[in-house]
């Protein structure tokens, strides 16, 4: 699709954008990693009056996310672990650029929203819990905090898709444990929400 494509499929919604005050979500995938098309579809938002939120993993290089910068309204920010090595195993890249584009939206005073995902036996323990609530703690532009609960709709979607099978299994996240997690989380004083 074209960005105009796009652009007139979201316009199709704007009467719902404009009571609700929504706008327009670029998530993926990652979306950095069509970065043309993303700042071209950011650029078109920009100039029809929308919101615009990018929801991004923050690998990205720094000169993308600068020049993303002015264009979004919300940066859904994930967040999966600390701990870099475990990020490595479980994701495949450091955690080190992620961090510091995190800091950099930060300093910049964009609107972030960080997103968490809660897998158990991976970044549930309490180590890991309070590993990034002092991230948070030092961060003055988050606006609000959700925690993601693991679910495994994934897994199934992938085996009907004929899609190999995943190199982890994990369990569900229990509602106790995610109830546990967002306690720990509340002293930051910004809105906590379990879920999207």
């Amino acid at each position: 699709m074209t960005v105009e494509e796009v652009m007139d499929e979201v316009r199709r919604d704007q009467m719902f954008y404009e009571d609700s005050g929504g706008g327009v979500t670029f998530s993926g995938g990652e979306p950095f990693r069509q970065h043309k098309f993303l700042m071209g579809l950011l650029e078109a938002g920009r100039n029809k009056g929308l919101h615009t939120a990018v929801d991004t993993c923050g690998f990205v290089s720094k000169e993308k996310l600068i020049e993303a910068l002015p264009l979004v309204d919300l940066f859904l920010y994930d967040i999966k672990m600390m701990d870099d090595a475990k990020h490595v195993r479980y994701t495949g890249v450091s955690n080190s650029l992620i961090i510091e584009n995190l800091r950099l939206l930060d300093d910049a005073g964009a609107h972030i929203w960080l997103r968490i995902p809660i897998i158990p036996e991976v970044n549930d323990s309490p180590t890991d819990v309070e590993a990034i609530v002092k991230l948070a703690a030092q961060l003055k532009s988050v606006q609000q905090i959700n925690l993601l609960p693991y679910h495994s709709i994934g897994a199934h979607k992938s085996r009907n898709l004929g899609k190999r099978q995943e190199t982890f299994v994990f369990r569900e996240t229990e509602p106790a444990k995610m109830r546990e997690v967002a306690l720990r989380f509340q002293v930051l004083g910004v809105p906590v929400r379990v879920g999207g």
